[in-house]
């Protein structure tokens, strides 16, 4: 108890001798997603034990003690976020974007959270000031806090950019050679895949472009100012991402859009709770860890899908942990343990653990290419689908989709990744190729959120911004093909025109010579 009070005095003298470069940012996450959250919590704490005085709305707060830490709870945002999660589940990820249903529940998520007294408490007071913003790059009236507060603002996203954040940065939007993380597709797609992905990306534009009428609306009633949210988003100063090769095609970028993959997130390895410790440590022959994330909740898995999966574990010569929220699994194998909760990260460090079973969120990937795990990856929502693909691709381990799924192609698909060294052999090349870096994620941030403080804005590193009949050239095709129209209508005016001339000489000759 000692040595805990006495690191936290150090700590709390080390943020006062640091107070003189201080700042004060906001940073604003407002997914209801703990995968969205987590990504960023590391460096929140950073930030605030580096001296600055950080003011986090959130739907997942940390609890951190820190003098100059302060969290703003919106958890209660869950509530109305899971009715989406749930539209998702049964409609699919492409058939509910354009949907009223969709279009209706994102309006109470927004009003809701707008709504809180905790955030009014912050957006409303007139003597609050920032020195930075730092909100989720995603749709949505947030990026009127820039006009709000008058400050430069960092966009981040735990996964790769929106193609409107790369436009705002001035970062190629091609979508035939960038598609959106959300589509399951490679490079070299088909015709048929780029038709999907370049209609698709254009009446998200579209969409988009109307969406932010109505943000605007919100903004004027819950911020008070009045803003065309959509030239905010193309005013973000630097975007933070979360391209990791492993997930995402090779795209460049500007100066302005700084990469954080590499493991930002990653905690130091703590010791594991004593029931979980005594299962792993006895798993000598091997453990499969189990979990389908935080969005996805395997007790609410359809019975029949439940029963294929307990079926499958039950045939198996492994221990299987599976995280599973609730109390008890009727049915469950003797071989299996449930938790509500895991340390994911530190269960996936311990040796004993041979296979990970997931859903496919960017982070469990990422903690298990760091931990050196192979994978069987089974995807539900967003960009759950694109990740195992990549991770399939790249032999990192296998796929299945939930609606394919059976005893016999799920049990042949975790031996296989467990008996083939190959999977493993894998992971651990990538994670050495990909960790491989001059600087580590935490440190690029720090050193860029510093760089756009001390020079209160990053507009000169973002790359030119033209329309798109000009990116895409029509308006220089359209002056050459008009050219070559006029030289050729020339040509044939002129040969018309000789040809004339020609004949009424003939018809002359003629006549004298008759004369």
């Amino acid at each position: 108890m000692f040595l805990k009070y006495f690191s936290l005095f150090l700590l709390t003298l080390f943020i006062i001798i640091n107070k003189n470069d201080s700042a004060r940012i906001l940073a604003v996450i407002p997914t209801a997603s703990y995968s969205h959250q987590m990504f960023y919590q590391q460096l929140w704490r950073q930030l605030a034990i580096q001296g600055h005085d950080m003011v986090v709305i959130t739907t997942d707060p940390t609890g951190e003690t820190l003098p100059n830490f302060k969290e703003i709870s919106i958890r209660e945002s869950y509530g109305p976020f899971k009715k989406i999660i749930d539209l998702i589940l049964e409609q699919g990820m492409f058939n509910i974007f354009f949907s009223s249903e969709m279009d209706e529940l994102g309006k109470e998520l927004i009003h809701f959270q707008l709504g809180l007294p905790q955030v009014q408490q912050i957006v409303r007071n007139e003597s609050e000031y920032f020195d930075l913003l730092m909100v989720e790059h995603m749709p949505g009236p947030f990026y009127a806090l820039k006009k709000r507060f008058g400050c430069p603002m960092i966009g981040v996203v735990s996964l790769d950019g929106f193609p409107s954040s790369h436009e705002a940065m001035g970062n190629p939007v091609y979508s035939v050679l960038y598609p959106y993380s959300l589509f399951p597709y490679q490079e070299n797609i088909s015709l048929w895949e780029r038709i999907i992905v370049v209609v698709f990306n254009g009446l998200a534009r579209v969409f988009e472009q109307f969406d932010g009428l109505r943000m605007n609306v919100y903004a004027k009633d819950y911020f008070g100012v009045d803003v065309d949210v959509m030239e905010m988003l193309g005013e973000t100063d630097m975007l933070f991402v979360n391209a990791n090769p492993l997930f995402t095609v090779v795209r460049p970028h500007t100066p302005a859009t700084i990469n954080l993959a590499g493991g930002i997130h990653m905690k130091p390895p703590r010791e594991l709770p004593k029931d979980l410790k005594q299962f792993l440590d006895k798993g000598k022959d091997g453990v499969i860890y189990f979990s389908l994330g935080s969005n996805v909740k395997s007790k609410e898995l359809s019975m029949e899908l439940r029963e294929t999966i307990l079926t499958t574990l039950s045939q198996l010569p492994y221990k299987v942990l599976w995280k599973f929220e609730d109390d008890t699994l009727p049915g469950k194998p003797k071989n299996v343990m449930i938790t509500k909760w895991a340390p994911q990260q530190d269960v996936l460090r311990h040796p004993n653990v041979k296979l990970f079973i997931t859903q496919g969120g960017i982070q469990s990937l990422e903690e298990a290419l760091y931990s050196h795990v192979p994978m069987v990856v089974i995807p539900f929502l967003a960009d759950q689908e694109g990740n195992a693909v990549k991770v399939q691709s790249k032999g990192l381990g296998l796929t299945l989709h939930p609606t394919t799924l059976n005893t016999n192609n799920f049990k042949n698909a975790i031996l296989e990744v467990l008996k083939d060294p190959k999977y493993k052999a894998n992971v651990k090349l990538l994670a050495a190729q990909i960790q491989d870096q001059p600087m580590t994620p935490m440190e690029k941030a720090i050193w860029w959120i510093e760089y756009v403080l001390r020079h209160k804005g990053a507009q000169h590193l973002k790359g030119p911004k033209i329309p798109l009949y000009q990116y895409y050239y029509f308006d220089v095709l359209g002056a050459l093909v008009a050219t070559v129209f006029v030289i050729i209508l020339f040509i044939w005016l002129s040969f018309k025109g000789i040809a004339k001339c020609c004949r009424s000489l003939t018809s002359k000759d003629n006549k004298i010579k008759k004369d």
